[in-house]
């Protein structure tokens, strides 16, 4: 589940930054540059990023933390949407 969702985030933000630089154009980087699309993109994700639990193991907990650093540079500018 993981490596899926790293997947489809790195996936969007190549898809959606076009022939621009995909080192630098890190959706959210710019919000200039930042489409509705992108923008759109990166509220939905981050509205659906999991939430911990109590009762997480410690290999779940790492998992999502590990969504949460992916979802953070993906969309730096959205990162306020990652459950504390």
């Amino acid at each position: 589940m993981k490596e899926l969702l790293k997947s489809v985030i790195v996936s969007s933000v190549i898809c959606l930054s076009g022939c621009t630089n995909t080192t630098t154009a890190v959706i959210g980087t710019d919000p200039d540059r930042a489409t509705a699309s992108e923008s759109e993109v990166c509220r939905q994700l981050g509205q659906k990023l999991p939430t911990r639990s109590r009762s997480d193991t410690q290999l779940t907990q790492d998992e999502i933390q590990e969504q949460y650093a992916a979802y953070a540079l993906a969309c730096p500018d959205f990162a306020h949407l990652i459950p504390e």
